[in-house]
């Protein structure tokens, strides 16, 4: 006689019910405010870059909401600056380019008619171009006027942090104890740094997409070199889309010139953009990550295709924040684990 399976009884109880119930609920309360998550994120990164001059000055004595104030004034100034130098360059070259439109037409469609090359409505095509740029400019800027009262927020809520740094640490460890207690203090202390050192890096791949830009488009012979360098240094902090933005005046400038130079201009800007995405960014953020530079390139592909621009401008210091976490966390087990063997 065959024996009968007894059939197997799970028993989930109420604690474990509750529990998921718990985490499901805690998973979706933070789908509804991952905006507000970005928010303080991007909060944290704009602080680990001020948090330093401000420490500066106030060690020299310096009241703390004052040396908040003069921080912000400097950065004011220089975004002011970096502005003054930029827009009134750039409102010269696009009414120029404007003015020259039919006449730089004209000479592409000399240049298809002389070398035979198959072309249609040339004209039309060009002037379709044109509008869907002009296009993608304006939906640009709407986006861009439409984000002011974010960028708003972004600076009042970095202020208060700045000012209450150091409360805002200790009500963030203040739930802990003893050495956990020193622990979390070291792990914020720790990814402040590092989002410091990110920001840094990101300002030396700036710099060096605005040298070689500069000189790139100094070897050409194009006009307004510096500010249009400055355009490219600025976008550079836009992953993806910021390189192309900042092409469209350079190459607007060349075709001012002739359709030659606006084509070696747009050969110049695809250049630079391949060394920047193959080469210089994994470099520079190898360094600052402390991973190899297959490993920054994949993170940035993935934040891409996860969240778009944002999540490649995010992908390096979700990275850092994650790693600094995880070696802290390593670590204490190691601590523990050699305690033990030590008993």
């Amino acid at each position: 006689m065959a024996d009968v399976k007894t059939p197997i009884k799970v028993e989930i109880s109420h604690r474990t019910i509750i529990f998921t119930l718990f985490v499901l609920l805690a998973l979706w309360f933070l789908i509804q405010i991952r905006e507000i998550i970005v928010l303080i994120f991007l909060s944290l990164i704009l602080l680990s870059a001020l948090l330093r001059p401000v420490e500066w000055l106030s060690s020299k004595r310096v009241p703390r909401v004052l040396a908040v104030l003069i921080v912000y004034l400097i950065v004011i100034g220089l975004i002011s600056a970096a502005v003054g130098i930029v827009v009134p360059p750039l409102i010269k070259q696009t009414s120029d380019f404007v003015s020259k439109l039919p006449q730089i037409i004209s000479t592409v469609n000399q240049f298809v008619v002389f070398y035979n090359l198959p072309a249609e409505n040339l004209s039309s095509a060009l002037q379709d171009q044109f509008q869907q740029i002009a296009g993608n400019v304006i939906s640009i800027s709407s986006a861009i006027i439409s984000s002011i009262f974010l960028i708003i927020t972004l600076f009042v809520l970095t202020f208060y942090l700045l000012l209450e740094w150091k409360n805002f640490v200790r009500i963030l460890s203040s739930p802990f104890s003893g050495k956990h207690e020193k622990k979390v203090v070291s792990i914020i202390s720790k990814i402040e740094g590092g989002l410091g050192i990110w920001v840094r890096g990101q300002l030396t791949l700036s710099i060096i997409v605005g040298v070689l830009t500069y000189v790139g488009l100094r070897i050409i012979g194009i006009p307004f070199a510096l500010p249009l360098a400055l355009i490219a240094a600025i976008l550079e902090i836009i992953p993806i889309i910021g390189p192309i933005i900042s092409a469209i005046p350079a190459i607007l400038v060349g075709l001012t010139i002739s359709p030659v130079i606006g084509l070696a201009v747009a050969a110049l800007f695809l250049i630079v953009q391949q060394l920047e995405n193959n080469l210089i960014v994994p470099i520079v953020m190898s360094r600052v990550v402390g991973l190899q530079p297959p490993f920054v390139i994949i993170a940035l592909l993935i934040g891409a295709k996860l969240a778009g621009i944002g999540g490649a401008f995010l992908a390096v210091p979700v990275i850092v924040v994650a790693k600094i976490i995880i070696s802290e966390l390593i670590n204490e087990d190691q601590k523990f684990a050699e305690g033990i063997s030590e008993d």
